[in-house]
């Protein structure tokens, strides 16, 4: 169920955005793949949440296709990243609730992926 938020709450969102952010850069150093990928997809959730509330006032529950459908409602038809923050929830689940592994190569592409989502964010939200 999507919940209300003041606009004043994003910025709580890219706070812990760029916390997730630079745990996954250090889990990617010390070659903790899945937890990189982990956290990597985190940052891009929060980061969407913050883009969310910022842009409409809303934030997703638990709900994957409402992240989605928020996002897209949030851009206004305008460039939107739909394709990073699906491949982002798909991700957190398959490495951080299956026996699935990550190799070096997908936790890398994450890691820049959710890089340049909160840079994205940051730039439309000021």
């Amino acid at each position: 169920m999507v919940r209300e938020v003041r606009k004043e709450e994003a910025l709580k969102f890219i706070n812990k955005a760029e916390e997730f952010y630079s745990s996954a850069l250090e889990n990617y150093q010390k070659r903790r793949l899945n937890a990189c990928a982990f956290d990597s997809s985190q940052a891009i959730i929060l980061a969407n949440d913050a883009f969310c509330i910022f842009m409409i006032g809303k934030r997703a529950s638990k709900d994957h296709r409402e992240a989605i459908t928020l996002h897209v409602e949030a851009s206004a038809s305008k460039e939107n990243k739909k394709e990073v923050l699906n491949e982002a929830l798909e991700k957190r689940s398959e490495f951080g609730y299956t026996e699935k592994e990550t190799n070096e190569g997908e936790a890398n592409l994450l890691l820049i992926r959710a890089r340049r989502f909160l840079d994205w964010t940051k730039s439309r939200i000021g």
